[in-house]
């Protein structure tokens, strides 16, 4: 089941980023830029979708 991820729980995506990928994404993951997280598990996700806010 997809859900989405509160802000406090972004940490959770570090794991899964790609290093060499975008750099909105990583922003977004630390909580510097703003933006929505959707992940396959809540508490362990291996796989995730990230929405840019603008």
């Amino acid at each position: 089941m997809i859900c989405e991820l509160s802000k406090e729980d972004f940490h959770k995506c570090k794991s899964i980023i790609n290093g060499a990928g975008q750099l909105e994404v990583k922003a977004i993951v630390e909580g510097i830029n703003p933006g929505r997280i959707f992940v396959d598990h809540p508490i362990s996700p291996t796989t995730g979708l990230v929405l840019v806010r603008q």
